[in-house]
């Protein structure tokens, strides 16, 4: 277990986000690694920064006893570190050059040796985009292939491909552009939990007393991309989160994938233009994904005739019955109204959610959407 002290120095790195990063590992290891960084003299440390160039305003008294009181968070909120010194630190993303050296997570870091796929696309999905990135989920599932999918947590793409992976059982990690104190946006709480719940995980860089601005959204995007093998962008304009997603990824020499559209789509003329330019390749379904990912079946493809799970029409029609006569309905009351097993409903609900028919909030109630 990691003294307190340790955990402190690798808390106040990140209060120094321009060392918090892998470019300057090289560095950090002259001074005895990150704990040798915080204990380094004055003099030496001068000397080595003048040796690597660096221009530095040496605040590395001030980061550790700021890191104090967010050592505090961690207890709180239930927050862990993962460092480049760990042997769970992700290895793809240990292999880029701008990731950071320390990062916060809260869930769990999946150690066995999936395939990482990130999903990312614009916050104004498309109906046949969504229904897209579910299907192709849906079949990687019935072949067998288990990957974790990574996403950001936003409307969209991203909350679609984290849904999509909790019904089919996927580990899924939401990459955050904020501190792991709170969730944005809010109405994602309860999916962000369920990604917990699941075997998932949730991940930022930045501390809970960082600020909160739009600039961490972007620079969030090069984790996503630096921890998965393979980027698909399901749906996206010319400008946006997701392309900038795609070319970090090929950056990195890592597949690229993207949803063809239609030429008059604004949200497909981005995926459009990343195939044009064979940056992406062009993908119409799971066995496309496959492919690229080197996934072999491990089980044969369901025929037309198989036994459909969410097949409860009757079922649905009393839940949206209830909802629309009663507002907003906690879980418990709806399974006595019902008389729907609690299993069989919490699927039910999550099928609703994905289809955009009814909308999650806290403390498991549910509304029409």
């Amino acid at each position: 277990m990691e003294t307190n002290s340790c955990l402190k120095m690798q808390v106040a790195l990140t209060l120094l986000p321009k060392f918090n990063t892998q470019k300057y590992l090289t560095f950090i290891e002259r001074c005895g690694g990150i704990e040798g960084f915080f204990h380094e003299k004055n003099r030496a440390f001068s000397t080595l920064l003048k040796e690597y160039q660096l221009s530095f305003s040496d605040e590395r008294k001030s980061a550790l006893k700021n890191a104090e009181e967010e050592l505090k968070n961690l207890d709180l909120y239930d927050i862990r570190l993962c460092s480049v010194e760990h042997s769970n630190y992700p290895f793809l993303l240990r292999q880029c050059e701008d990731t950071p050296l320390v990062f916060y997570y809260k869930g769990q870091l999946v150690t066995d040796s999936l395939s990482y796929l990130a999903i990312v696309g614009t916050r104004h999905a498309s109906e046949r985009c969504k229904i897209r990135v579910r299907t192709i989920l849906k079949e990687l599932a019935e072949r067998g292939h288990r990957l974790v999918i990574v996403s950001g947590l936003a409307y969209g793409i991203d909350i679609t491909a984290h849904l999509s992976s909790l019904t089919h059982h996927f580990p899924t990690y939401a990459v955050l552009g904020h501190g792991l104190n709170l969730i944005y946006p809010a109405p994602h709480k309860n999916i962000a939990e369920n990604i917990l719940r699941q075997g998932g995980a949730l991940l930022s860089e930045y501390p809970c007393s960082s600020p909160f601005i739009p600039q961490h959204f972007l620079q969030r995007n090069r984790i996503i991309a630096g921890l998965s093998q393979a980027t698909f962008v399901a749906e996206s304009a010319l400008k946006g989160g997701a392309m900038a997603t795609a070319h970090i990824a090929a950056s990195y020499g890592r597949d690229v994938m993207a949803l063809p559209g239609r030429p008059e789509d604004i949200f497909s003329k981005g995926c459009n233009e990343l195939i044009k330019q064979n940056i992406a390749a062009l993908v119409e379904d799971s066995s496309d994904i496959a492919c690229l990912l080197h996934l072999k079946d491990k089980k044969s493809p369901p025929q037309q005739t198989s036994f459909n799970f969410f097949d409860t029409g009757d079922q649905e029609k009393q839940v949206l019955k209830i909802l629309t006569q009663q507002g907003c309905t906690p879980i418990d009351e709806l399974s006595k109204n019902t008389r729907i097993a609690m299993n069989e409903l919490i699927a039910l609900l999550l099928k609703l959610e994905l289809e955009g028919k009814i909308i999650s909030l806290p403390g498991k109630n549910y509304i029409i959407s």
